[in-house]
């Protein structure tokens, strides 16, 4: 079965895969959730589709495992020496953040040298940030077929771009992001199990649920995590789509939802788009 999907209304497909009609070439975009299980491979088959009928497939980053990613992001996390994170909070966040600490035995030592921002990717991940590197997930995935197929592959934004998403993002928006993980960690976690199921069917209505509910939260980080890079991506996007190479665009899939998405920004360019 093959759905339209509109910018406007988002009707169920089988599953989060999408495909230009009106293309030189097909350019599929492929939205990707990062924390599976095992349980749950095999994917729907319009992912090896993507990954098959693509000359180029383009990921957030190099998926490459030569990639100086986690090294950088390591370093990059953590405050210089003789800083900590309490210093930088509000002192209820930072009450907050004991409390979370002693709640899950984690040794405060080892934590205190690391930014807002790398807590809450650590304990809890940050939507619309994705690791390609993460075990299960769909990124990992679909990189590792495309080396065993010989596709050339690449990043939709370089190591530096991709760890400044996080290093440059304000003060208040890390600390509010770290603040709704601590407070909403619990939920989230159920809520994701819901989301990962209507996922896989290709359902994006509690993705876009979601998108809002975030977006109502952290104006600011919502903007820096998704729109600014959509719109970044375009470039290179637009000129492989003229260029006629068959594409995929393997990113997380709140990519694909809210204001500035990549499906609504190609429709604006007068590409068909139909799901999968």
């Amino acid at each position: 079965m093959i759905c339209l999907i509109t910018s406007g209304v988002s009707q169920a497909g089988t599953c989060c895969v999408w495909r230009t009609t009106n293309t030189k070439a097909p350019v599929y975009l492929v939205g990707t959730i990062h924390a599976l299980s095992g349980s749950d491979y095999p994917l729907p088959k319009p992912y090896e589709q993507a990954v098959r009928e693509s000359d180029l497939i383009l990921f957030e980053i190099d998926p490459s495992p030569k990639s100086d990613f986690p090294e950088k992001f390591r370093k990059a996390a953590k405050y210089p020496d003789g800083d900590e994170v309490g210093r930088h909070l509000h002192p209820k966040t930072r009450k907050l953040m004991f409390s979370a600490i002693r709640s899950v035995s984690w040794d405060w030592n080892q934590l205190k040298h690391y930014r807002p921002w790398a807590l809450a990717s650590l304990g809890w991940g940050i939507r619309g940030y994705n690791d390609v590197f993460s075990e299960y997930g769909v990124d990992d995935n679909l990189a590792h077929l495309g080396g065993r197929l010989h596709k050339k592959m690449g990043g939709l934004e370089t190591t530096e771009q991709h760890i400044d998403v996080l290093r440059g993002m304000a003060d208040i928006d890390a600390e509010l992001l770290l603040l709704d993980a601590m407070l909403n960690g619990p939920k989230k976690e159920k809520e994701s199990k819901v989301i990962r199921a209507a996922w896989r069917r290709g359902d994006i209505g509690p993705l876009v649920e979601e998108e809002a509910r975030d977006r109502a939260l952290n104006l600011g980080a919502n903007i820096r995590l998704l729109d600014y890079r959509n719109l970044r991506w375009m470039k290179r996007i637009d000129a492989e789509i003229k260029n006629g190479t068959p594409l995929a665009i393997v990113v997380g899939s709140a990519h694909f939802v809210g204001p500035n998405n990549l499906r609504e920004l190609l429709e604006k360019r007068d590409y068909k788009i139909e799901q999968l």
